[in-house]
């Protein structure tokens, strides 16, 4: 009866270290920043071309307009 009695103590105890332990990290979970870029497209989509920067259309010389990008 000693013998299983120690051996409950014991199990509690390592029980209850190892519950504490683990509550007391943190735990952080760390999601990547989206990075958010702008990009340009002829509005007449002569070309399939999107520009990272606003500027002018190389073929039909419009304006580049800020689109999506999926």
């Amino acid at each position: 009866m000693k013998k299983n009695t120690l051996i409950l103590l014991v199990a509690l105890t390592f029980g209850s270290v190892a519950i504490v332990a683990c509550g007391s990290e943190e735990k952080k979970q760390e999601t990547p920043a989206e990075v958010v870029t702008e990009h340009y497209q002829c509005p007449m989509k002569c070309t399939e071309e999107i520009q990272d920067k606003p500027g002018q259309c190389s073929v039909c010389g419009m304006e580049l307009e800020k689109v999506t990008k999926s």
